[in-house]
């Protein structure tokens, strides 16, 4: 289970029936919450790279784009000389980095959502340990109650907030569970895919060849 399962379990937890099933509360609860705190650290942790991550693509995707705009001054030089083959295949390293561009571009996107929903976990989690510790005199008392047969009230109303959060990340996790099986492709399927894109490609670099002359006033 990854960071962000492990955040939606401990958000959407029951304390009252983690409490209830507890041997020892005085030192379990207190386990609990060391538990809780080991898993917002790793958060933290996952959260920075997260952002590092980030910076990364954002230059890559930059780094692209000045790539892409090189290509297209070489295609000119190309154009220029007379070399329309040589034209082409500058043109045809431009179209590379734009496609490489877009994925990383939908990449930093992807990153930049899991970066949020792993934050406002955190910070669900941060406030559900802060609740517990506040609490943890009462969960105690509580724990020795019911295994008195005395029960005491269920969830409080910040305990609400926090399962509603939790069926957000839910809902996140099967989201992505559903693009992967949807992803999933036969080699058929992928090979007739391939031989399209290049059909495509050939023809996307004779129209950016045609539009560069007419851009440059050629014939």
């Amino acid at each position: 289970m990854g960071i962000l399962g492990r955040l939606s379990s401990l958000i959407k937890s029951n304390v009252n029936d983690v409490i209830d099933s507890m041997q020892d509360p005085a030192k379990e609860i207190d386990q609990m919450v060391r538990d809780m705190e080991e898993s917002a650290r790793q958060a933290r942790t996952e959260v920075a790279q997260c952002l590092a991550a980030e910076k990364q693509l954002q230059k890559r995707v930059a780094d692209l784009e000045d790539e892409a705009g090189q290509w297209e001054k070489r295609a000119e030089l190309a154009v220029k000389a007379g070399d329309d083959e040589l034209a082409r295949e500058a043109l045809r390293r431009k179209g590379e980095k734009q496609a490489e561009r877009g994925e990383t571009q939908k990449s930093l996107q992807e990153q930049g959502v899991y970066a949020d929903q792993l934050a406002q976990a955190l910070k669900a989690l941060d406030a559900r340990l802060a609740d517990i510790k506040l609490r943890q005199g009462s969960l105690r008392a509580k724990a020795r109650a019911n295994k008195k047969g005395s029960p005491l009230s269920g969830k409080t109303a910040a305990f609400d907030d926090f399962d509603r959060m939790a069926g957000k990340i839910d809902a996140v996790e099967a989201e992505a569970g559903l693009d992967e099986q949807l992803g999933g492709r036969s080699a058929e399927s992928a090979a007739a895919e391939r031989k399209l894109n290049e059909l495509a490609a050939q023809s996307t670099v004779d129209d950016a060849l045609a539009e560069l002359k007419k851009k440059m006033g050629g014939p």
